[in-house]
């Protein structure tokens, strides 16, 4: 018998089945939630991974404001359990704010949105890293070996002033462009200002210092990755800690200070017991014991981590991950159980029709294909309308979130994903019914040519 005659069949059968709409609708749902919830857990989720693995997210600040931090006590914090670095964090810190006066290549100057950079506010954090801090690059090179004064900048940059302190519509600039150029910065309004430690006579404590800044030059040797579920800004750039300490003493001889004399900020600078540290864990559920134990020892060591992700990233994670997860395992079971329902049904209903159809030629394999027609007919149908439907709700959110806050970046979905996602739907839609036909493939065996004659 021709396929011909046969998927002509099927459309007739499909076209006559009162069941139709509703196995379209369901298959439909279940092609969405297995694109769309799928995607959103998997971006939620990465965004999770990425943040729990950052060493940023794995650190407290440990300060002398209780007691020294002495060689001693950095060696006893070391040894509590789940602690894997102890970092003095003393140089060019995260908080230095600093001014670009320009970005060039060769004596020219870098034209940022038609308009030179020196004609717009622009600054930048400066960072230093800690000694086993490492900065993975996507582009160039990292700061690992690197000659001092280089500098990695983010992959989305945008060092202009902004009205909102959430910015919305930000022009990001693509880090890697920047790749070989040298930035040029000073201290914000020619200051650089620091926080540092002092022990007067057993009193311990701190102040804010500001002195006058020199310029810095720093080649630009590479680009780390931007986002929001890691450690680092767009208004972020990271040298290494050899760098972040020349920086500092460029800064002291820029300003006059002797590093041989009696001063309390020579004193911080000379002396680690007044340096502030960094109690690096190895795995940030394990933040809390080691926060326990070194504040049981006296020292004064932050509650939480140096970096925490966004609140919303947090509770969207966990929707996606478990109500998500249980939707989909849902309108699994419910489309499995529904369609193996409609195939029964329809053998039943359409005893005399199949009967029929042997009484006129037709062998049990040509009839189970015309059934598996009519079921991947419906199919098709379903997936064409929840995959388009799910592209352009993903087109939407991706739109939405792009132009939204610098937090809501951390959803968009990468449209590779979400074809995977969709060809996985795909075939989960092809193999449910035909697996649904074959658990009801008994009772098509059963039907003999005399049953035509049923219900006539």
């Amino acid at each position: 018998m021709k396929h011909s005659y046969i998927r002509f069949l099927a459309k007739a059968n499909t076209r006559g089945n009162q069941k139709s709409s509703l196995i379209v609708v369901l298959m439909c749902m279940l092609v969405i939630a297995l694109t769309v919830i799928s995607c959103f857990t998997a971006v939620t989720q990465n965004a999770m991974d990425n943040y729990k693995n950052d060493l940023k997210a794995r650190s407290m600040s440990l300060e002398p404001w209780l007691l020294p931090i002495t060689d001693d006590a950095v060696k006893a914090i070391s040894n509590v359990e789940h602690v894997e670095f102890v970092d003095d964090t003393t140089g060019i810190g995260d908080t230095c704010l600093f001014d670009i006066l320009d970005i060039n290549s060769e004596n020219e100057t870098l034209n940022i949105n038609d308009k030179n950079i020196k004609d717009k506010k622009s600054t930048v954090y400066v960072c230093g890293l800690t000694e086993h801090e490492k900065k993975e690059v996507i582009a160039g090179e990292s700061l690992e070996d690197s000659p001092e004064f280089s500098c990695i900048v983010p992959s989305l940059f945008y060092p202009f002033e902004y009205d909102d302190i959430k910015p919305e519509n930000l022009d990001y600039i693509d880090g890697t462009s920047l790749i070989g150029k040298t930035i040029t910065v000073k201290g914000y309004n020619n200051n650089l200002e620091f926080l540092y430690n002092y022990n007067i006579d057993g009193a311990l404590g701190n102040e804010w210092a500001e002195i006058p800044s020199p310029e810095y030059k720093l080649k630009i040797i590479g680009t780390y990755y931007c986002t929001p579920s890691k450690s680092g800004f767009f208004k972020d750039i990271y040298v290494s800690r050899e760098t972040g300490i020349k920086m500092m003493e460029m800064a002291f001889e820029s300003a006059g200070i002797d590093l041989s004399d009696d001063s309390m900020i020579v004193n911080w600078w000379n002396n680690p017991s007044l340096h502030n540290y960094v109690v690096i864990v190895d795995e940030i559920v394990n933040s809390s014991y080691v926060f326990n134990q070194v504040n049981s020892m006296g020292y004064s060591i932050a509650n939480s981590t140096n970096w925490t992700i966004h609140e919303s990233t947090i509770i969207m994670a966990n929707l996606f991950s478990t109500a998500g997860t249980l939707l989909i395992f849902a309108l699994f079971i419910l489309a499995v159980i529904m369609l193996v329902q409609f195939s029964i049904t329809s053998f039943n209903e359409r005893k005399s029709y199949i009967g029929l159809l042997k009484a006129v030629g037709y062998k049990n394999r040509q009839i189970f294909t015309c059934l598996c027609y009519e079921q991947f007919s419906l199919t098709l149908i379903a997936f064409l309308i929840g995959g388009s439907f799910s592209a352009v709700l993903v087109a939407i959110t991706n739109h939405i979130f792009k132009h939204g806050s610098y937090q809501t970046l951390v959803y968009i979905i990468d449209w590779k994903m979400f074809l995977t996602y969709l060809c996985v739907s795909l075939a989960i839609s092809v193999l449910i019914p035909f697996v649904c036909q074959l658990i009801a493939l008994k009772r098509l065996t059963k039907i003999q040519p005399k049953d035509a004659m049923n219900n006539m």
